[in-house]
Parts: C-alpha cells; structure tokens; sequence
C-alpha cells in the first residue's frame, strides 16, 4: 500500500487499513454530530452524566466508538469506555498481542434497543501463515453504576462468544500436539461427526497428546481458566502431525446412539472418560 490508507465502507462504518501487515483501523462517518470518533479523533464519546435506562442512539455510539477503539488497537481508549476497564484492556490488548491478530475489520449492525450486534472479519498471523477469521458476536450497553454514563457491560464473549469467564485467546504452537482417535475397527471419531464425543476428544489430546509422539502444528484456541481443562481449537493455522490414539469405541454404535437423541431433546448420549475410551 506504500503507507497510503486504503478503506471501504462497511456497516455505516469507514474501514481504512494501514500498509504491510499493520493492524485494521477503523472510524465512523456520517454522525452529524461528530461522536462515535475512533481513538484518533478527540474523544470517543461525549456521553453526559444521566439517569435512567439507557437508550438506543446511547447504546449505538458507544458501541461504535468501543469497536473503533478495539479495531484500532487502542486497548486504554476501548477499556475507559466498558464497565470493568481491567479485564477489558487486557483482553483487547491480548487479542492482538498474543491472539497474533494482523488485520481486522468489526462492522457494527443495527442496535436491538441496548443491544448491538457486530462481525469481526480478521486476519491471524503467525510465523509466515495467515488465515481468516470471522464470526459474530454481541454486545450490551449500560449505564456506569458511579460515571452514569452508557459503557460497554463486559463480558469475555465481547472478544469471542465462545469464551466464558477466565478464558483467553491464544495462538502459536500449542504445547499438545494434535491427536487422531480411532473405535475398535480404525475408523476415525471426530468432533464433527460425533458431537457428543467432543469434550473427550478434547482431553484425550490434552492428557496424551504430548505423550503419543505427535508433532504441533499452529493453532488460535481458547485457553481454559483451569489449567487442567482442555483446550478449545478455534482455527488451524498450520497442520501438525496427530498421533494415533485406539479406542474400544464402535463408530456404528456411536453413530445410531445420536440418531436416536436426536429425535429426543430431553436425552443424551453417555459420554466415555477419556481413561477408560483408551485401548494400547
């Protein structure tokens, strides 16, 4: 781009990004009133002092002006403007520090009174591999228990919605390489295939996968507040190479047990310990 901005208009929004691999920033247009600036103009918001539910147009602006700030990288600016100002500049600080997040693109939509929707299109890159990343997520304005003013009510699922409390993005090489989990006859059980396995799957790779000789790739995933809990993989930047785990499951069994849930919502399919899933 040799150092000139380039941008489109997205959502209302005006995107512009800045050369080589810098990170995505972003500022409104066509707010008569000149609020809802991103962290390059003045202020973000003006918000007075008040009372009361908050409402919608509040709700918009400080949506648009904690989004600019977060698209920015400007993590002290998107914090001031959220109800918990610790967590919330840690976790924008981290997702583009040690989430290794390149580009991003956040296009808020239309508010549900204080609720505001927006999409994150990014790009994650790590050691020379980029790769997509988009989902949607929520946020909700309310009024500052002692500033009255409309802030962001923070929550982690802000960042992602799959994370809860305690948990954190992360990318790079992950300590356990990956794991391939096959039933009594060699067929491969999968999370996608076999969604009640998922969890097991999970600690299967988190108990043996730095045990069973396979070789990590790199990875985006969700890091659990407790350190014994398995890892969430969000996105595969780059293949590892999965050791084989046996299983004393049956793929067929596996398979008809949640088609016969399915048809049930009340029921569920048993789920196996990782330990006792596990034949050598």
């Amino acid at each position: 781009m040799n150092g000139a901005a380039k941008g489109a208009v997205i959502g209302g929004v005006f995107l512009a990004l800045v050369g080589g691999a810098g990170y995505g920033v972003y500022t409104l247009v066509g707010d008569a009133d000149g609020e809802g600036k991103g962290p390059d103009g003045e202020t973000s918001v003006q918000a007075e002092k008040g009372s009361g539910p908050v409402s919608e147009k509040d709700a918009a602006k400080t949506a648009k002006a904690f989004l600019a700030a977060w698209a920015a990288g400007d993590e002290r600016v998107a914090a001031d403007l959220t109800n918990n100002a610790a967590a919330a500049q840690a976790a924008v600080g981290d997702f583009r520090t040690k989430s290794y997040v390149s580009k991003i693109v956040i296009a808020p939509g239309t508010p549900n009174g204080t609720v505001v929707p927006f999409k994150v299109e990014a790009e994650i890159t790590y050691e020379g591999t980029t790769k997509p990343l988009a989902y949607d997520s929520q946020l909700t304005v309310v009024r500052g228990l002692t500033s009255g003013k409309p802030l962001v009510d923070w929550k982690p699922s802000v960042i992602h919605p799959q994370l809860q409390k305690d948990e954190k993005l992360r990318a790079g090489a992950p300590a356990n390489p990956p794991v391939k989990a096959v039933d009594r006859n060699g067929e491969e059980l999968t999370a996608e295939k076999y969604p009640s396995l998922r969890q097991v799957l999970d600690e299967l790779r988190q108990s043996y996968g730095s045990k069973a000789g396979g070789k990590a790739g790199a990875e985006l995933w969700i890091e659990p507040a407790a350190k014994d809990a398995p890892k969430r993989t969000l996105l595969t930047l780059v293949e590892g190479e999965p050791s084989t785990l046996k299983t004393y499951l049956d793929a067929k069994v596996q398979a008809a047990a949640e088609q016969a849930v399915a048809k049930f919502p009340e029921a569920s399919v048993r789920r196996p310990s990782a330990i006792t899933l596990l034949r050598w």
